[in-house]
């Protein structure tokens, strides 16, 4: 069914209105389909590289493939959909996600499934990032960092099923079989897309189409060292979680012994402990702020994998290693749901680039990440030394990105405004002044049509 044959659902709702539950659910579910791409077959990778005679780093390729699918996609749709909506290219994305699906279910060979990888991390990384955009379309203030944590919650359930699905799975009916599981899951989103999701960015919020306006965009939020350093700060704290979610099936299963079946619950105890702060996240940021809750969560990243190192290097028991990494990956509740809002929010009126340059980022250091701690397991590291050493790295960026980012959005703050209810630190607001502030387009037209709106802090490089 073509994006012009599909009928549109009703027109989108207001800026800064409530986002419908059922559509709410669809976007959880578009948003889901990047971990159930990955967490589904990691119990499978093994298996996978003896089906093809491959080794450790080259069956973690097909995870590189699908991520660098996923950054290339983000990076163009999001910037054509602020100029050519966001219906048309939605339905497109979910419907080349599950044509892709079924191709790498269906490769005869290692790079037929490499293919279909990437343009399944094409397909998915569309849909992603009009997901993303379409929040930002329909919401402002802390209400952003509220949904996106709702996001993260909803479609968390992926993240905790999926491996415990693909490790009852991936005996019976291999790999190839998840691949299958997927397939029908993304029938679904297709359907959720295509009857749900309505066009949230009307023709007069457009901009203006071709590649000088995207430039200009580009210039536009690469200038705002507030922007940039809350985008790093995201893409570093996803490539933490993600070194982690590459190697953890060879590091727990070959390194530590756990079955396929412990190593799923393993990954979904974790999950679970994301679940559960991003769900603490979600009551508190209207109160508290997602800036200050940020720097907490960061710091506990950095600790947890600071100590994570050690561990390692002391070749401590499995335990240690376990509790560390619940820290680790409970973190992210609060990490990537604040960070993401605090970048994407500092681009009203061109929230789909903003979205596409933060989501092709996260998922260009991914893929580089993906094959780098089975390399450096290879050239004599042990495979725990590794994942940890790469993950440090990582959380120490993502933490110094952040405070670099907090001292360009709020220079005349220690901390930034902290209440929920008296600033929008969501989006990069604030109801104060400001020598180096300027209004947005769209908040001179949202001052026209609704209440007045605060300023937003732009700091200019």
């Amino acid at each position: 069914m073509s994006p012009t044959q599909t009928k549109a659902p009703a027109a989108a709702t207001p800026i800064r209105g409530l986002i419908p539950p059922l559509l709410l659910g669809v976007l959880a579910l578009v948003s889901a389909a990047e971990p159930m791409s990955i967490n589904m077959y990691l119990a499978g990778l093994p298996q996978l590289g003896r089906e093809f005679g491959i080794d450790q780093a080259a069956a973690q390729l097909t995870i590189t493939f699908f991520l660098a699918g996923m950054a290339i996609g983000q990076l163009v749709a999001g910037p054509v959909s602020d100029s050519r909506g966001r219906r048309g290219l939605f339905i497109a994305g979910a419907a080349g996600l599950l044509l892709a699906t079924a191709a790498a279910a269906l490769a005869p060979g290692i790079w037929t499934l490499y293919i279909a990888r990437l343009v399944q991390g094409l397909a998915g990384g569309t849909a992603v990032v009009l997901a993303r955009a379409a929040v930002v379309d329909l919401v402002r203030g802390p209400e952003v960092a509220r949904i996106f944590s709702i996001l993260m919650l909803l479609g968390g359930i992926a993240p905790v099923l999926g491996p415990i699905i693909g490790g009852l799975l991936v005996g019976p009916v291999g790999w190839r079989g998840i691949f299958w599981v997927l397939v029908a899951i993304n029938a679904v989103i297709l359907a959720g897309v295509a009857f749900v999701v309505p066009e949230t960015l009307p023709a007069e919020r457009r901009k203006p189409a071709g590649f000088a306006p995207m430039l200009a965009g580009a210039r536009t939020l690469f200038s705002d060292r507030a922007y940039v350093g809350f985008t790093l700060a995201f893409i570093m704290s996803f490539g933490t979680m993600f070194a982690y979610v590459s190697a953890s099936a060879y590091v727990l299963q070959e390194h530590y012994g756990f079955t396929p079946v412990q190593y799923s619950a393993i990954f979904a105890t974790n999950t679970s402990g994301l679940f559960i702060v991003g769900l603490i996240n979600a009551r508190i940021v209207r109160k508290l702020g997602p800036l200050p809750i940020a720097k907490m969560g960061n710091a506990i990243l950095l600790a947890a994998a600071a100590g994570l190192v050690a561990a390692s290097l002391a070749d401590a028991p499995a335990p240690v290693i376990l509790a560390l990494l619940f820290i680790t990956v409970a973190s992210m509740g609060v990490n990537m749901p604040n960070n993401s809002a605090l970048a994407v929010s500092r681009a009203t009126g061109i929230a789909g680039s903003a979205s596409a340059f933060m989501g092709s980022g996260q998922f260009i250091v991914a893929g580089l990440l993906s094959p780098l701690v089975g390399v450096a397991a290879a050239a004599g590291m042990s495979q725990p030394v590794a994942m940890a050493a790469v993950m440090l790295a990582c959380a120490a960026t993502a933490t110094a990105s952040l405070h670099v980012a907090a001292r360009a959005a709020f220079p005349n703050a220690t901390d930034g405004p902290t209440d929920g209810a008296t600033n929008d630190a969501s989006d990069g607001t604030s109801t104060g002044t400001s020598t180096d502030t300027r209004l947005s387009d769209d908040h001179r037209r949202d001052r026209k049509a609704h209440k007045p709106t605060q300023r937003r802090i732009v700091t200019e490089s």
